[in-house]
């Protein structure tokens, strides 16, 4: 303890206090000090004795501390200031000094009462961190509904891709935008993207040559988004990390554009904050993802429903691999394919019709084609059986996501016909391209073919648009699933459990779909 002089009862009371406390001559020589104070820093008395009270202040405060302690004449009473205290170990515990001078054995001393404040700082940055965020958030929010209000007015899928990238580069929340494609290889490729620098897209691209799990690879075969944090850090190829050096990216998230969970594309954003994209950003995104989705494949139809004219495209596929081929080499007539609708992630239920072949041979072929997922014999047709299959990759999908409309798919010993219609002003190459890389396909024949004009009005006024898409989905579901055969070939409850809903809810939106029909059929009467 230092030999400072001070009176019994004030050192006692000193001693007694739970919190640090020193006293300080005017030069500012430690002089005094409790039980606390070595606790707090770790220093022994020995150590304490005539230490320069400003060398347990980090370097950069004591001037501040200096400038205080030299204009103490004007300090007032109970004058506070806001100090680190430097241990023994290195550690800087922020402390609150509240300090008075006093008169003490004919000295004129400063007596400071130290109180952790580490506590009160810890609220107070968790209250900015909250702050900050919120912030964040909102900025977020903001940027994504700009975007999405560009979508809305965008006529083109080009244009929506473009608008995407360009309205999200321009927030200065992100560092790089790009939206890619899925090519037949199942390799991700970049289509339009906004960046750091004009060969942005093109590094992006390049990095499709080394062997690492790609995330936008992954969003597009899996339908989630998949966020990556401090990529720099990451077990990625060294040309992928140092990608993302060159261009000050920290994170990243690639989203699934989605329509009725199918994958059209995938949207990928970078930004420079290496914890970015939490679970309240990626939700953001995936309501983007499936906006996007929803826009491209809305002009997509639009184009198709409104057009005057359209492209009719025809192919021949002569490969036996495919599975209604396969199944054409054994069946005594044509096999047709009916009707197609997403099933989850990158896979689709089609419905087909088999002539004269038993449903355990066509379930038996199924087993053994790798895109098949499940083949299921639902009803019969005349002599003809109607099955549903489930498949990983189709034709259809490839076609589909392509743009294209499918028209029909019918398959005779061994050899398949495809027929599949897009805009009249529209680019076939990527539909003829599409087709050959998937089951080299050859395009037969391509014609121009007169479509009557039809007003948004009069589409409207069509028998489909009465229907949502779930009573749509429920009537199809049961006349392919044999719901309407007499006797029935599948109860309400089945066609419940292929459609992954409650018995009650397929019956409602039956029952609403009926009602609509029969609505619409009225109403053409009178008319």
């Amino acid at each position: 303890m230092s030999d400072f002089d001070i009176d019994a009862s004030t050192a006692k009371l000193l001693e007694s206090l739970p919190d640090p406390v020193y006293i300080f001559g005017l030069d500012g020589r430690l002089l005094w000090w409790n039980d606390r104070v070595r606790e707090v820093t770790g220093y022994d008395d020995d150590e304490l004795s005539g230490m320069d009270g400003f060398d347990l202040l980090p370097s950069e405060q004591r001037v501040d501390a200096k400038e205080a302690l030299g204009d103490f004449e004007s300090l007032p009473p109970g004058y506070t200031m806001e100090f680190d205290v430097l241990t023994t170990d290195g550690r800087r515990i922020p402390h609150e000094f509240n300090s008075t001078v006093l008169e003490v054995a004919d000295e004129t001393v400063v007596v400071s009462i130290a109180r952790d404040i580490s506590l009160r700082h810890d609220r107070e940055a968790a209250l900015r961190r909250q702050r900050d965020e919120l912030d964040t958030m909102n900025r977020i929010s903001e940027t994504v509904h700009g975007v999405i209000r560009g979508v809305v007015d965008a006529a083109s899928r080009e244009e929506i891709e473009s608008t995407v990238c360009e309205r999200l580069a321009a927030s200065e929340l992100y560092r790089a935008v790009w939206v890619g494609r899925n090519t037949p290889e199942e390799t991700v490729i970049p289509e339009t993207g906004i960046g750091v620098d004009e060969d942005f897209v093109d590094a992006m691209e390049e990095l499709n040559e080394f062997e690492w799990t790609r995330p936008a690879q992954k969003a597009l075969d899996t339908g989630e988004s998949q966020a990556t944090q401090r990529i720099p850090e990451l077990q990625f190829p060294d040309p992928v990390r140092e990608v993302a050096i060159e261009r000050g990216i920290e994170s990243g998230v690639a989203v699934p554009l989605v329509h009725r969970g199918n994958a059209l594309g995938v949207l990928v954003v970078y930004s420079s904050r290496s914890e970015a994209f939490n679970d309240r950003e990626q939700a953001a995104f995936r309501r983007l993802g499936e906006i996007v989705g929803f826009a491209i494949n809305a002009v997509q139809t639009e184009r198709l429903l409104l057009s005057d004219s359209a492209t009719r495209l025809t192919f021949r596929i002569e490969s036996p691999d495919a599975f209604l081929a396969s199944v054409s080499t054994l069946a005594d007539g044509p096999c047709r394919h009916e009707w197609s609708t997403p099933a989850g992630a990158d896979r689709y239920r089609h419905y087909i019709t088999v002539s004269g072949l038993p449903p355990e041979r066509v379930e038996a072929i199924a087993e053994e084609t790798q895109t098949v997922e499940s083949a299921e014999y639902v009803s019969s047709n005349g002599d003809d059986g109607v099955f549903e299959v489930v498949t990983t990759d189709s034709l259809i999908r490839r076609l589909l996501e392509a743009g294209a409309s499918p028209v029909s798919l019918v398959a005779r010993d061994g050899e398949t016909t495809f027929v599949a219609e897009v805009p009249g002003d529209a680019d076939p190459r990527p539909i003829v391209e599409a087709a050959k890389e998937f089951y080299d396909a050859e395009l037969v024949s391509k014609h121009e073919v007169e479509r009557p004009v039809r007003t948004v009005e009069a589409y409207q006024d069509g028998v489909e648009d009465r229907l949502t898409d779930k009573q749509l989905a429920a009537l199809r579901h049961a006349f392919f699933g044999g719901y309407f055969s007499w006797p029935r070939d599948a109860t309400a409850e089945d066609i419940a459990d292929t459609m992954d809903i409650s018995s009650p809810t397929f019956h409602y939106h039956l029952r609403h779909a009926q009602q609509a029909l029969v609505e619409a059929y009225l109403q053409h009467l009178e008319d």
